[in-house]
């Protein structure tokens, strides 16, 4: 099992047609586990296929909570560096004019912003095991261009601290 870090609990059934409960951030995810039902008695072999399989992906979807929990987290402090910097660059404006073709650039770049994901209903979802390799690959490729674009933001990130820095300096030491 993935561990857990302490702002989640969760108790985890290793039991056949039982549901796992995570707790994040208050909020509470089921995640079911119950194998189909086929009509026939599956071997003992097939048993445990299917419970070595679905204990993957409960482990995948603890480890998928953790990192939403991160990945809100994240998208909710870069909303509130946004404004803070958006006050900030307000600053720079010596007369009405260059307020109002500030406000209409941050109006263009708050536009060009990225939408949050809508839910995607049941009916659209597929559970087809057939093409988990391929879902797996793609998300793959996601992670590490999202860890490059992270990296790239760190940078932006050192980029803008030392222009705060320097702004403060220049501040403090007023004619």
């Amino acid at each position: 099992m993935i561990p857990l870090p302490h702002y989640f609990s969760a108790a985890t059934a290793r039991a056949p047609n039982t549901t796992t409960q995570l707790s994040l951030s208050g909020t509470r995810i089921a995640s079911s586990t119950s194998r189909p039902s086929l009509g026939t008695a599956l071997s003992s072999d097939q048993t445990r296929e299917q419970d070595r399989i679905a204990n993957v992906f409960i482990e995948f979807q603890t480890a998928w909570l953790i990192y939403w929990d991160a990945y809100v987290n994240l998208q909710n402090q870069l909303y509130e560096a946004i404004k803070a910097a958006r006050d900030v660059s307000w600053l720079a404006a010596t007369d009405t004019d260059k307020l109002s073709r500030l406000n209409n650039s941050q109006r263009e770049l708050f536009a060009s912003m990225p939408r949050r994901m809508d839910y995607m209903p049941l009916g659209q979802i597929n559970r087809n095991l057939d093409s988990a390799i391929s879902k797996l690959d793609q998300l793959e490729r996601a992670m590490s261009t999202e860890k490059e674009k992270c990296l790239r933001l760190m940078d932006a990130i050192q980029i803008i601290q030392q222009k705060i820095e320097i702004a403060k300096k220049e501040l403090q030491n007023k004619p």
